[in-house]
């Protein structure tokens, strides 16, 4: 099925803006504009339950995420000289472009550097994806997997991280450092 009027109505979104609405409201602003059973489908990508869904793309999203997170436990279980293979989740296909753009991303020394990279990957893996599909349900659901990227990276932010790192150091340290601890008591 064909969305001409809502595809054309959705706003620009680039990753590391700020996302015009949450995957919520957009979920909302769809009701009555897709058929039922694509509000469905829609519905479980917003709430990232892809591996539920019942259309190509979903199972493609689904497969494409399982294997960047792999990509992810290999590589994290061999920094902490552990056995990934029980915590590797089965998917269907392989990438290899995306394998190799998570292999480059997880090759980064800094972690915020890695999940940019990574989530580019998926974005890019997005683009490639609705390339062929202009107007059809497919351009909807990848552009709710964007509003959760985009929603997942405003989040994140100096402010918001000194203020946990503060209040870890108000839980654990400074309680650490009483002196009923340290033996002086």
């Amino acid at each position: 099925m064909k969305y001409f009027y809502l595809v054309a109505s959705l706003p620009p979104v680039a990753l590391g803006e700020a996302p015009p609405w949450t995957p919520d409201r957009f979920l909302f602003h769809c009701q009555g504009a897709l058929a039922s059973e694509d509000w469905r489908e829609l519905a479980l990508i917003v709430e990232d339950r892809a591996g539920e869904g019942a259309s190509d793309f979903a199972a493609w999203w689904h497969a494409l995420d399982t294997q960047i997170r792999n990509i992810q436990v290999r590589f994290r279980a061999a920094r902490l000289y552990l056995e990934a293979r029980p915590f590797l989740r089965m998917h269907d296909g392989y990438d290899v472009s995306a394998g190799q753009a998570a292999t480059d991303a997880m090759n980064r020394t800094q972690p915020l550097e890695r999940e940019l990279a990574l989530d580019r990957c998926r974005w890019n893996a997005l683009d490639e994806r609705i390339l062929g599909a202009p107007f059809d349900l497919d351009i909807v659901l990848a552009y709710a997997i964007r509003l959760r990227l985009m929603e997942r990276w405003d989040r994140l932010s100096d402010e918001k991280g000194l203020q946990r790192v503060e209040s870890f150091i108000d839980d654990h340290v400074n309680d650490s450092l009483e002196p009923e601890r340290l033996g002086d008591a």
